[in-house]
């Protein structure tokens, strides 16, 4: 995969600024409250301000502040499992705020389980239970959950929740070190990608993708992805997984250092340079 002309043009350094301000402000923090223990108040504010661009250290510790997490993904936009507005907000809710037991707990319910009337239901039921699943570590059962959200979901022209399943059993894949059959369902997620309209819930689909690749070591097609994955955010104005890209990116750019292939390094220490702006090795 390649980085957009836009990537290389430099201007994402306006959305990384942008993006952190906005995590501040939802977790009703203050520049100063933020920045302490990190960094001095005023580099927070010229990041803010897009006047510097922190290098990889600096925002993950930021982001860690920030709680922004590599393997918690909230959906921009939740997809209903009934036609109780309770039961969806309930999801919503749990979804959002990461608690995963709870959430298992919640699906698990009688009373959930019968009102399950449309295929699209059971989709998006299945699907939140596979993530549970995974995140409170039942992989076998994540597995036949996903499977169950992909019954009735044609391979050929999955919609979105259809992607995010398959992304979500290679992602379980790549916990089991199972490379090829991790990448048969990336292909899957990507399937006839042209074909469908925009939806922000796609993002998470480039930033997943990248985040396989990462479980599994290869740190090339996963800086690729998340290059590719920040350039499809920004053609569609969208802030939504721009932060748990720059995260992961930032992270790469870790492991980049530490690389004993010192080309391979040198290769994605240049592809950070030029989204970044700066050279974030020579601070280390």
């Amino acid at each position: 995969m390649e980085i957009t002309s836009k990537a290389k043009s430099g201007i994402y350094m306006k959305d990384l600024g942008t993006v952190i301000k906005e995590l501040r402000k939802d977790k009703k923090l203050t520049q100063k409250e933020l920045a302490e223990g990190i960094c001095a108040q005023s580099m927070l504010s010229a990041i803010e301000n897009n006047v510097y661009v922190p290098n990889a250290n600096l925002l993950i510790k930021l982001a860690t502040k920030l709680e922004v997490s590599l393997d918690q993904v909230s959906l921009a936009t939740n997809f209903p499992i009934s036609s109780k507005y309770n039961f969806n907000d309930k999801v919503d809710d749990l979804c959002n705020n990461h608690q995963y037991q709870e959430l298992y707990d919640f699906l698990m319910q009688d009373k959930v389980l019968d009102n399950l009337k449309t295929s699209l239901q059971m989709q998006a039921y299945y699907y939140y239970l596979g993530v549970a699943q995974i995140q409170t570590n039942a992989i076998s059962e994540a597995k036949q959950s996903l499977n169950l959200s992909l019954a009735e979901v044609n391979p050929k022209h999955p919609n979105t929740l259809g992607r995010l399943a398959y992304m979500a059993i290679g992602y379980v894949h790549s916990l089991e070190n199972q490379k090829d059959l991790a990448e048969e369902y990336i292909n899957k997620a990507f399937r006839n990608w042209d074909e469908f309209s925009y939806e922000e819930n796609q993002n998470a689909l480039y930033y997943l993708a990248a985040l396989i690749y990462f479980k599994l070591n290869d740190y090339q097609d996963s800086t690729a992805y998340i290059a590719d994955g920040i350039g499809f955010i920004a053609k569609h104005n969208s802030h939504y997984m721009l932060a748990n890209c720059y995260f992961l990116l930032a992270r790469l750019a870790l492991v980049a250092h530490n690389d004993d292939e010192r080309l391979e390094a040198n290769r994605r220490k240049d592809l950070f340079t030029e989204l970044y702006g700066e050279n974030i090795f020579e601070e280390f």
